[in-house]
């Protein structure tokens, strides 16, 4: 009841707040450093959800509800805060293909409020990428989210320490409730950060949150995160020594290594106690080809989906599981298959993945073509730092489904927003009419000659 009176409220102010946002200068403030920081904070803090319909524990699927959170209120304030921009209207008509297919699998769920769930998940996430998109042409406002994401990762590194040492925990979650779930987001913060390190940026950000993200994934202790961490990085760091060797990219090459093999020991030992407490049984049954195996068998029986959020709901109750030699336990039959383009395939079908792989794949290509066309700009850079992260998250999502989740979709849409404004500023860049010159002033008259007083002087006469 608390929290539907909190809601009212923040509903109440929103007008004004908005109003606040467009009388002033809302790029140049500090807003977008919260926006920014808010999505790492949010798993960490329940109280900033209110759950407007919860079925909790009575549905399976990975979305059990249609939440509110206080991003979707700031999301909403932000948009009517902000002036139209142009641009982006490629991607626009992506989203609305994927989010047709989402919708029309509805159709083919045995429970249709329950695809709704994840219908209303998307539309929130989609509402934070609009927003961040406008902004992020506005050079300050980049800057701003950019540091914002910064501080989450910082934040996310000292929950990392401290369920480590601390807790003893293995396999820190940070904030987030899995340690996949940060290993994949770690991503979209840590590579583009990268980049602007390697290319030059002064500020002491770039290298903070480098050294973070590096701490975060090492003790995550999850294979894929280390993996395509060390992938990603070695990727931005030969792309920029490719494009122009410096003293100073040989110096973060040095220090780099000098820092990974420092923590080589803690990586080795991580793992150690990770494989005693859980040994590797995938000679004997892989969980993750068992799981793709059912999502397969939908599939093949549904070609236009499921629905929506029904994958555990119809493998679990429909012989699936089965079939595909899942484990007869509970854990494992309420489990998701870990592969976010199977899970796609079977719950909106053959459309719907498409659908999905075409949205995913045109931010990825053209922070890609556009960074490396303009590689010599520190924007160009950023680019390529955020297509590289794009790049390894869609590789990564292969072994997990958690791309589709809450809190990595806020990420991955601020990822996405900020590439698109990036492209939409360019554009109004190179489109703005070149300044008119101004006229040449007139020259200065010159000054009248002065009389010749001497020549015009009258003859004294000549005494007598």
């Amino acid at each position: 009841m608390i929290k539907i009176l909190v809601l009212f409220v923040a509903l109440g102010a929103l007008l004004p707040f908005a109003l606040w946002l467009r009388g002033g200068d809302v790029f140049g403030k500090r807003i977008w450093i919260l926006v920014g920081f808010l999505p790492f904070v949010l798993p960490a803090a329940p109280q900033l959800d209110i759950a407007l319909v919860s079925w909790g524990l009575d549905w399976p699927g990975l979305v059990n509800g249609l939440e509110v959170t206080v991003i979707d209120v700031l999301a909403v304030a932000l948009l009517l805060g902000q002036p139209r921009r142009r641009g982006g209207a490629a991607f626009g008509l992506l989203l609305l293909l994927y989010l047709g297919a989402v919708v029309l699998s509805m159709l083919q769920a045995d429970e249709p409020v329950a695809a709704s769930f994840y219908v209303w998940q998307f539309c929130r996430a989609a509402l934070l990428l609009i927003v961040v998109a406008r902004a992020c042409s506005d050079a300050v406002a980049l800057d701003n989210l950019l540091t914002g994401m910064a501080f989450g990762l910082l934040l996310e590194a000292l929950f990392v320490i401290w369920q480590r040492l601390a807790l003893g925990v293995v396999q820190t979650s940070g904030t987030f409730y899995h340690q996949n779930t940060l290993g994949l987001v770690t991503h979209l913060v840590l590579f583009p950060q990268a980049a602007l390190l390697l290319a030059g940026a002064r500020s002491g950000r770039a290298f903070a949150a480098t050294l973070a993200g590096i701490v975060v994934v090492v003790l995550t202790t999850s294979r894929a995160a280390l993996l395509y961490a060390g992938l990603g990085l070695a990727l931005i760091y030969a792309v920029s020594a490719l494009r122009h060797w410096t003293l100073r990219k040989g110096l973060v090459g040095l220090g780099g290594g000098l820092v990974l093999l420092a923590m080589l020991p803690a990586v080795i030992h991580s793992f150690e106690k990770r494989f005693e407490a859980n040994p590797l049984t995938e000679d004997e049954y892989d969980e993750r080809a068992a799981f793709e195996r059912s999502a397969a068998f939908i599939l093949h029986d549904h070609p236009l989906g499921v629905g929506a959020n029904h994958y555990v709901y119809m493998a679990k109750n429909f012989g699936y599981s089965d079939r595909a030699g899942v484990a007869p336990f509970e854990g494992s039959r309420s489990n998701i298959v870990h592969n976010v383009y199977w899970l796609t395939a079977a719950e909106t079908g053959y459309a719907g993945l498409v659908a999905f792989t075409l949205m995913l794949a045109y931010p990825l290509v053209a922070a890609l073509s556009v960074g490396w066309r303009t590689r010599g700009s520190p924007r160009g850079d950023l680019l390529l730092g955020l297509g590289v992260g794009l790049l390894m998250i869609y590789a990564h999502s292969s072994l997990e489904y958690v791309l589709i989740s809450k809190e990595a979709q806020y990420i991955h849409a601020m990822a996405v927003g900020v590439i698109l404004g990036m492209l939409s500023g360019a554009v109004a860049r190179a489109e703005a009419p070149a300044p008119t010159p101004l006229p040449a002033p007139l020259p200065a008259p010159l000054p009248a000659p002065l009389p010749d007083l001497v020549a015009e002087r009258a003859p004294r006469p000549s005494g007598a």
